[in-house]
């Protein structure tokens, strides 16, 4: 005899333990789960011998479904493009120093050969505000950062506006910075 029927025979002729009732009903969903996990188990073909890319292929289940169910929203890509700034800001100047390192000249020499190419300002300036805006982007959006964990702008809302004026921000910072 299964202990749910057990359980359910001591319910039935009246036993007065106050825990019985409870346990009963987790027995019950216990073995209607595991009902519904059997049932679950075969959704599929069995291919035997086949490799797991191939299997998942030929069940039509796809490959990353986190990538394809998913809405890109203001504040998902605002918190990337926090993460990959920091890593730009990151990897710039450790890879210019290690540049400077490993070249065989010195940096005045490859500053003057710089000069000496006789660059258009557009591209000069270009280049400026390519490296100022992430560094203002980084630096504004962590003070944003900072006013969250001070219990402020947390709501939908706040942190959708918030994110707008950062952007605004950022870009207007790295304009002043490039005319620098």
């Amino acid at each position: 005899m299964s202990l749910l029927r057990c359980v359910n025979l001591r319910l039935i002729r009246g036993a007065t333990n106050k825990y019985l009732p409870a346990i009963s009903i987790r027995l019950q969903q216990k073995s209607w789960l595991n009902l519904k996990a059997k049932e679950m188990e075969n959704t599929g073909p069995v291919l035997e011998g086949v490799e797991f890319e191939i299997k998942n292929k030929n069940l039509k289940r796809p490959l990353s479904p986190h990538l394809s169910i998913h809405v890109a929203w203001s504040n998902m890509i605002l918190s990337m493009t926090h993460r990959f700034t920091g890593i730009f800001l990151y990897a710039i100047p450790f890879g210019l120093a290690s540049v400077a390192i490993l070249l065989p000249e010195s940096y005045p020499d490859y500053l003057g050969r710089l000069e000496d190419m006789h660059l258009n300002q557009f591209i000069i300036a270009t280049a400026k505000f390519l490296i100022a805006l992430p560094f203002s982007f980084h630096f504004l959006n962590g003070i944003r950062h900072l006013i969250w964990d001070t219990g402020h702008w947390l709501t939908i809302k706040e942190v959708n506006w918030s994110g707008y004026i950062i952007v605004v921000l950022a870009v207007a910072l790295a304009i002043h910075l490039t005319s620098l």
